[in-house]
């Protein structure tokens, strides 16, 4: 396999980035585990209605949820296998979050994400947070001349940015690239240690690798995981040959970057990127932007 060019490789950092961002942030106060386990479910919960146009247009606005009367719920062991955790851990996990209103579980119908948490104020200031992140990323990406070029809007704007519509769109996205690193590393929470060395090995302006280090705490602070879950998963890590300890800290290990599965990941991230904004163009959330005025250049369409 060719090595990964150098745009391909400033794509990944920025995409690897942005999915620890997120990822860190949480959702609406929740941790990085619990986080995903709602995205998971929430996406579950609408995946019929993304293929709705009419839907996609009512429930796009950070105002309007979709109601629980058209929502599916989704069944524990499908949460569960969709992100490779154990049936007793998601099972433990959803208990928890049901007693804090974060979902309804249902024997004989499955789990939701209900319309009255997804539209609480903590959970709206986390899709306002996570949308910021998005400006900037693509602003990034504009300065950057990385973007390809995108598809123009499907849906009007004349009613603003429909924040909810591009929020789901980052769903999908964190839940993918999630997914393609736990294929490396082996269990869910092993993918976010890796995704935090990744992060810090990985060389901001070029092809390079400068195999940076950093300690587990500081792994730990900036995946949002404690320190202890950090230091046990980074230790399994190095077992498994993906990472390595140095003098000053926790690293990938020398000739990780130059394993064909680990260089078709970096590409699958570069790729995942593209679309992700493909589909924010499509959505209408770029031309939002811009009609806003969100101090970003247009961008040339497809």
């Amino acid at each position: 396999m060719a090595f990964p060019s150098p745009r391909v490789w400033s794509l990944a950092r920025l995409s690897l980035g942005f999915t620890l961002d997120e990822v860190a942030a949480g959702l609406a106060g929740l941790d990085p585990m619990d986080a995903l386990l709602v995205l998971a479910i929430n996406q579950a919960n609408i995946a019929p209605l993304t293929r709705d146009p009419d839907a996609r247009r009512a429930y796009g606005g950070l105002e309007h949820a979709a109601p629980d009367s058209v929502r599916r719920p989704a069944t524990v062991n499908a949460i569960a296998n969709s992100l490779g955790v154990p049936f007793e851990t998601a099972r433990r996990r959803l208990k928890r979050l049901e007693a804090a209103g974060v979902c309804q579980v249902s024997p004989s119908a499955g789990v939701m994400v209900p319309e009255a948490w997804l539209t609480s104020p903590a959970y709206l200031d986390s899709v306002r947070a996570a949308h910021e992140r998005l400006v900037k990323l693509y602003a990034d990406l504009l300065a950057a001349d990385l973007l390809d070029p995108l598809p123009p809007a499907a849906y009007a704007v004349d009613d603003g940015v429909p924040m909810r519509g591009a929020a789901r769109l980052i769903a999908d996205f964190i839940l993918r690239s999630v997914e393609n690193l736990h294929r490396v590393a082996g269990d869910l929470t092993s993918a976010l240690a890796l995704l935090a060395v990744l992060d810090a090995a990985l060389e901001p302006a070029d092809s390079a690798v400068r195999h940076g280090a950093a300690s587990a705490s500081s792994l730990a602070r900036r995946a949002g995981l404690p320190g202890e879950t950090m230091r046990r998963h980074l230790v399994m890590l190095i077992e498994t040959g993906v990472c390595a300890r140095t003098a000053q800290g926790v690293t990938v290990a020398p000739d990780l970057l130059s394993r064909p599965h680990i260089q078709a990941l970096i590409e699958e991230h570069a790729a995942d990127l593209q679309r992700l904004f493909a589909g924010l163009a499509e959505r209408g959330v770029v031309a939002a932007w811009e009609r806003a005025g969100a101090g970003l250049a247009p961008r040339r369409r497809a």
